[in-house]
């Protein structure tokens, strides 16, 4: 018994040596790699995660307002108690019901009744900042609740005179983070691919060789490039191997077509303008300066249902730019311009745009006086096949983006308003038309998660309106407030968003 109890006791004895000893190497071991460590009985204590506090009060509360935030495929209108942003993001959205109160905040907007919603994203226009309407676009595409643009060629016509590789990447820095607001968000395509039997162009690069493909993709993102944008001249195994790659690194590649089931075929998600879909429903071969509306009357609507699905099952983004192809055409197109010929009187918000371009921005409504009749006869079918195509096309699931290919031809802003109501005019639903204006864009360019919905955690560009746009698409420009990143772009009262000159309604 006596030898039973001195064996346990020499064996807790060595057992409290040993843990003794691992504690010492271990504190010792852990002294040596940070020289201030604390001793081992501070250490040892337990610690309890730091909160860091809560503001005393959010940047901006939007109070009240009825939200449609473009997260569902459904029209959704919900009440709720209000949004808080910091920081340029959406930090929460309170529900009506909720027992959360809104916090205190350095500036708020009572929406009261109104409707909230994310802004509008114009998915193909062609910005021209050298021009003497540079000041005129970024002013008036935020006053028509135009927060987001995809730039289409860096310079267009001009890439002789300006060098895109000099000024790209710092004039996007330039117009996404300037400290004073300069316009909307701008992501941009850069130089256009072309392949080595396209035409000459200074807004295009033509690649000689296959091999070009990837070093071209990777000089353009390094000046800033968000998207590779394409000649429909580009050979097949050309466009294969940038489609590829723009999948790899989740880079958008779009452009021009002359086939649409063919560069479909290839792993292409977006279709710019109807007419290489129209070359696909039909067994002419059309040459390449086939464009809409010359010849989409030529279009078999008996295919219409197989393309459809086939747009469907390969999860493309139609983009028919139906004020730039077929505003001429439009029941709207005398409306349209009697609204341009106001809005460039004085006091107006267009009233300082250049004379010279005013005839060209006219043009876009007009159709010419000496068109042959059976032409325009051919250019209205074709209209009309376009609209009922767009029709089925939405009916049926297909996703159809609203973009206007503005260039200093249109009015910018504005423009937009008038492709939701011809895409309404089609057939697409408000809702759906909304979608292709906000969320579905954004999805394409990988932006989802930033923009294209109103969430906690996006990005704060939002609107409100004083009339429902689900209700009626023309509702769209009944605007109240615009915000680009949580900051107030326009208000009720707020004359200096459209200065110069100074509006009639702050005289």
């Amino acid at each position: 018994m006596k030898q039973s109890f001195q064996f346990r006791f020499s064996y807790i004895l060595l057992l409290a040596l040993m843990i003794a000893g691992c504690s010492d190497n271990t504190t010792t071991s852990s002294q040596q790699a940070v020289d201030n460590t604390p001793p081992p009985s501070v250490a040892a204590q337990p610690t309890t995660p730091v909160t860091p506090p809560a503001p005393d009060e959010a940047d901006l509360v939007i109070q009240g307002g009825q939200l449609i935030d473009m997260v569902s495929d459904d029209p959704t209108v919900v009440p709720i108690k209000g949004i808080v942003i910091n920081d340029g993001n959406i930090t929460s959205i309170i529900a009506a019901d909720s027992n959360e109160s809104l916090p205190a905040a350095k500036e708020t907007i009572d929406a009261g009744n109104n409707f909230i919603m994310p802004g509008l994203i114009d998915s193909h226009i062609h910005f021209r900042p050298w021009t003497p309407d540079a000041a005129i676009w970024r002013r008036t595409f935020l006053y028509y609740g135009v927060t987001t643009l995809q730039d289409f060629s860096a310079c267009g016509a001009r890439c002789d005179v300006v060098n895109p590789n000099e000024w790209l990447g710092e004039y996007k820095e330039l117009v996404n983070n300037s400290p004073i607001s300069n316009g909307p968000t701008l992501y941009i395509g850069g130089i256009k691919l072309g392949g080595p039997e396209s035409p000459p162009q200074d807004h295009a690069y033509n690649l000689h060789s296959i091999d070009e493909v990837i070093p071209y993709i990777e000089n353009q993102l390094s000046l800033g490039v968000d998207f590779i944008t394409v000649e429909a001249e580009l050979p097949p195994e050309f466009l294969k191997v940038a489609l590829e790659e723009g999948a790899r690194r989740r880079i958008p590649v779009t452009g021009h077509s002359h086939d649409a089931r063919e560069v479909i075929e290839l792993g292409q998600k977006f279709i710019e303008h109807m007419y290489s879909i129209t070359h696909s429903m039909t067994d002419e071969r059309l040459d390449e300066e086939f464009f809409s509306p010359d010849y989409d009357y030529l279009m078999d609507m008996e295919r219409a249902p197989e393309m459809i699905q086939y747009l469907i099952d390969n999860e493309v983004f139609v983009n028919p730019t139906m004020t730039s192809r077929y505003g001429r055409l439009s029941h709207r197109a005398a409306s349209f311009n009697e609204e341009d010929e106001a809005l460039f009187e004085f006091g107006q918000v267009f009233s300082d745009t250049p004379e010279a371009f005013k005839p060209r921005i006219y043009a876009a409504y007009q159709l010419d006086e000496d068109i042959e009749p059976q032409r325009l006869g051919q250019m209205r079918e074709g209209f009309e096949k376009i609209q009922e195509f767009i029709r089925m096309l939405t009916e049926a699931g297909g996703k159809v983006i609203a973009a206007t290919d503005t260039t200093d031809a249109k009015m910018p802003g504005i423009t937009m308003h008038r492709e939701l109501d011809m895409l309404v005019d089609a057939g697409v639903t408000p809702y759906r038309t909304l979608l292709g204006a906000t969320r579905w864009p954004a999805e394409f360019l990988y932006k989802d998660d930033i923009i294209g919905t109103l969430e906690a955690g996006k990005v704060a560009d939002i609107l409100i309106l004083a009339d429902n746009p689900v209700e009626d698409i023309t509702n769209s420009r009944s605007i109240e407030y615009v915000l680009r990143k949580g900051t107030v772009q326009r208000a009720p009262d707020d004359c200096s968003v459209i200065e110069p000159p100074i509006a009639q309604t702050c005289l």
